[in-house]
């Protein structure tokens, strides 16, 4: 059995920075958009990316053939957030995950609903809930939910 381990530290993301390149963002909001993920894979090692950069990152070659990624994953991390930034308790645990969609080798980040935090682990499936109304943007994605499988 795994071991849930609790951290309690404040990390300042502020100074992170993060990239991603336009083009698959670009390719993965028009799948979003029409309720669908679209990856780029490598064709040297097969990694499949979401958002796919401009090259893959193993084998340093430029990447570019499209693929189809399954809007269902399983949860690789997460993190349960209890109270807001200035420490006050939240009304309702916020669920945040890791999940590595199925055809997919890179993992994406959201929230889950629909679940206890207490019954949250590691190896479960999980499902996108999508918009009624999508309009390509990051938005189109409401949150993960349980899955059925």
């Amino acid at each position: 059995m795994e071991e849930t381990r609790t951290v309690s530290a404040q990390w300042e993301l502020s100074t992170y920075k993060f990239r991603i390149e336009g083009g698959g963002l670009q390719l993965m909001l028009r799948g979003m958009k029409e309720g669908r993920f679209k990856g780029v894979r490598c064709h040297k090692c097969g990694f499949v990316y979401l958002p796919a950069p401009f090259y893959c990152r193993k084998c340093y070659i430029k990447i570019h053939e499209p693929v189809d990624v399954d809007d269902h994953g399983t949860i690789m991390s997460y993190t349960v957030v209890m109270s807001d930034i200035r420490g006050n308790p939240m009304e309702e645990p916020q669920i945040s995950l890791m999940v590595k969609l199925d055809g997919c080798d890179s993992w994406i980040m959201g929230t889950l609903k629909g679940k206890d935090w207490r019954d949250v682990a590691i190896g479960q499936r999980v499902k996108i809930k999508w918009a009624e109304q999508r309009t390509g943007t990051l938005q189109d994605m409401e949150c993960f939910v349980p899955a059925e499988d």
